[in-house]
């Protein structure tokens, strides 16, 4: 049942933003009625604005690796050993996820945070998305542009994601950090019939009203304050626009909606036994869609993890105690010891 809690998280923020499912239900009869025509056309352009108005969440300047699926955004500084930041995916996903935790961090080492194809600045390719484009993104990006082995800071279904590379790849990474991983108890049953279906159905122009609802501001806000974060003010409007203006880009769609569908499920359990580097699990107390229950399988899944648990945090922990976890990373990836052994609650 667990496994599926990320998807139902989402389903519910469609119940909660009852105005704007109600609105966008109202405007799908237009869209459907003048499908490939004017009124249609210019409705999803409204609510796909605003690509203007992204700019790069650390204040440098935007890099970008050109892989064989697009172009890939991603931000630069600092020296010493690289790390590569690595976000979760669902619907406003960018890199923007570790704001907190960038600067700090590109002081003692050479950090790069990336925007995964389809979200952030990178492009945003209308395609159908499977766990692959995923895993050989981040594998291709270090040995391409980092070129040498590098540390890896993943968060949820992105560390899942990020997992057979290295298995498949291991003299590319050193140490990892898993923030609250999925893939073992969420997210790792192979999508089904109904899962290729609501995909198609999302993936759609008749998916459009279904997705515009979902990131409303209203579904968004309760995403936030009531899943992502433990601790409800510290969802900002701030951080709160910052969702809205990324999940509104053109082509925004296409990868939460493989999310949403389960399509980018991936079962780790044969996976993450292999994984032959030192690694941190970080989990947040609070967390909902992935209990931090569901932590122990990892601990105990790898005899060369370990767990640390933050308390007053849900699925973002390195934002919400940003200074703790920042401290302990830099301790993990300087030595292979987060300053305990075993499981520890901070």
């Amino acid at each position: 049942m667990r496994g599926r809690n990320c998807q139902r998280g989402a389903f519910r923020m469609l119940r909660v933003a009852s105005r704007s499912w109600r609105y966008v239900q109202r405007m799908k009869w237009k869209l459907l009625a003048g499908a490939g025509g004017v009124a249609g056309a210019l409705y999803v352009r409204r609510l796909a604005r605003g690509r203007e108005l992204l700019e790069n969440p650390f204040g440098e300047v935007t890099r970008y690796y050109r892989w064989r699926g697009g172009k890939i955004a991603y931000t630069v500084a600092g020296e010493g050993e690289p790390v590569l930041l690595v976000h979760g995916i669902y619907a406003g996903a960018s890199s923007h996820e570790f704001r907190r935790n960038f600067g700090e961090l590109s002081r003692s080492f050479r950090v790069y945070a990336v925007d995964l194809l389809g979200c952030g600045l990178s492009d945003r390719p209308r395609r159908r998305y499977v766990p692959a484009d995923i895993t050989d993104q981040l594998e291709d990006f270090v040995r391409e542009e980092v070129g040498e082995a590098a540390h890896v800071i993943a968060s949820s279904l992105g560390a899942a994601l990020f997992m057979p590379a290295a298995v498949r790849s291991p003299r590319l990474f050193r140490r990892l950090i898993f923030i609250c991983p999925t893939g073992l108890q969420s997210l790792n049953r192979r999508p089904g019939r109904l899962n290729r279906a609501l995909y198609g159905l999302l993936y759609g122009p008749l998916g459009d009203p279904f997705y515009y609802a979902l990131v409303s501001r209203p579904s968004l806000r309760y995403y936030l304050r009531n899943m992502a974060y433990h601790r409800p003010e510290a969802v900002s409007e701030g951080v709160l626009e910052q969702y809205y203006r990324t999940s509104h880009q053109p082509g925004a769609k296409y990868l939460p909606a493989a999310f949403i569908s389960g399509m980018l499920n991936l079962d780790v359990r044969g996976l993450y036994p292999r994984i032959p580097h030192q690694s941190l699990i970080v989990w947040g107390n609070e967390a909902r869609t992935t209990p931090v229950g569901q932590a122990e399988a990892f601990l105990y899944g790898n005899p060369r993890s370990n767990l640390r648990i933050f308390r007053d945090a849900a699925l973002l922990p390195h934002d919400e105690r940003a200074g703790k976890f920042n401290e302990i990373s830099r301790r993990f990836l300087r030595s292979g010891s987060p300053g305990h052994a075993g499981r520890r609650a901070t």
